[in-house]
């Protein structure tokens, strides 16, 4: 069965890129970039915005698309989901949790939290080793 998909947003604090806005959630425990599953007839750019705007309160740009991640299924080899991944900055607003015991927070790149989650540490990376002007599509398969 395949899961829903999803929009994650990278959003730096300014143009020399130092620094990333990470959202903790207070259900599973770990920092992760904003975003967030794909209603059904919802474009993966309104996604990211709306899922950006509930999770933090933040109105937003987008950017760039920066990629497409192919989410395997490792016991079928089947595609489990699609991820799409954009670079915005914020528009307006201010930081509103948007659920009890949830954070917000500027970050280092250099210095993520520890527990940050593998794939947002990946997708920050791949946003500055992906120059190019179309996003990149590649296969993601989840750590054991």
């Amino acid at each position: 069965m395949k899961n829903k998909d999803g929009s994650f947003v990278v959003i730096f604090k300014n143009q020399n890129k130092e620094e990333v806005f990470l959202v903790y959630r207070s259900d599973l425990l770990i920092w992760n970039l904003p975003g967030g599953g794909i209603e059904e007839n919802e474009t993966p750019e309104e996604a990211a915005i709306r899922e950006t705007f509930e999770e933090t309160g933040f109105k937003i740009k987008l950017l760039k698309k920066v990629g497409i991640y192919k989410n395997i299924d490792t016991k079928t080899g089947g595609i489990w989901n699609t991820s799409f991944l954009f670079v915005a900055k914020i528009v307006s607003g201010k930081y509103l949790a948007e659920f009890p015991g949830c954070k917000g927070q500027w970050f280092k790149i250099d210095n993520l939290p520890n527990d940050a989650k593998y794939v947002t540490r990946l997708r920050i990376n791949d946003v500055f080793c992906y120059k190019s002007a179309k996003p990149f599509i590649k296969e993601f398969r989840p750590q054991k």
